[in-house]
């Protein structure tokens, strides 16, 4: 067993919260430093800075320290984790299906995540129906990404069984079914149904449920509060 892990973490971000649920799902053990990102203490910029030494970039989470090794960028850290340590794998041997895992997270990241904040960002109640009418889309691609590379037998998760794909996601649709009926009254759990994308809604119901994503989430109201910067207010409202 390895010496205890230190991870840099606001608890509140859902780049961090990847990192945050690896560490839990491969039982190591490790400490939190909570980081107040907006007001960022000394160690937690002076760590960073031996880490990344551009001078303009802003310090953010998460960073990993284990031993000597010093790491920044979640998805650098999750693929170091599952590296270091191996069991439980959070990425199947085969390549193949690896690679379908890698690809599934960055679909998810361009089909969601992306037009979330498209809603989030429109300016006037047409472009939030334009927004929703793309999240919409984004949603189709997801529910039929999952039917043409995912499993078609066993568990709901991704692969059927869990995995990065399901650690390196399920943040951004925990922050989305909070803030979009809140800034702007739409139902993610409501899309889904109304347009039968019954394998992304299983997937759904299995990544949420999943305890170390139901450990790491914040609760809604932290969620909505922490995305108010990102929301443009409505002109015509």
């Amino acid at each position: 067993m390895p010496s205890t892990l230190i991870h840099f973490d606001s608890t509140t971000c859902p780049y961090a919260q990847r990192s945050w649920v690896a560490l839990l799902e491969k039982g190591l053990p490790f400490e939190i430093r909570k980081v107040d990102l907006s007001n960022k203490d000394a160690e937690f910029v002076e760590t960073y800075r031996s880490i990344n030494p551009d001078p303009e970039a802003p310090a953010k989470v998460p960073i990993l320290i284990d031993g000597d090794t010093k790491l920044v960028e979640s998805m650098v850290i999750v693929d170091y984790l599952e590296q270091k340590y191996p069991e439980p794998a959070l990425l199947p041997a085969d390549a193949a299906a690896a690679a379908r895992v890698r690809l599934f997270i960055e679909t998810v990241g361009a089909q969601l995540t992306g037009p979330m904040f498209g809603v989030l960002r429109a300016d006037n109640r047409q472009a939030v129906q334009e927004a929703t009418t793309k999240l919409v889309a984004g949603l189709k691609v997801l529910d039929a990404f999952i039917r043409l590379h995912g499993s078609t037998q066993g568990g709901d998760f991704f692969l059927g069984s869990y995995s990065m794909a399901e650690a390196c996601t399920t943040g951004f649709l925990q922050r989305g079914l909070a803030v979009l009926p809140h800034y702007r009254g739409i139902d993610l759990w409501g899309l889904v149904r109304e347009n039968k994308l019954d394998r992304l809604e299983s997937w759904m119901k299995a990544a949420l449920a999943r305890p170390s994503a139901q450990q790491t989430k914040p609760a809604d109201n932290v969620i909505i509060q922490g995305f108010g910067k990102f929301v443009t207010p409505l002109k015509d409202e």
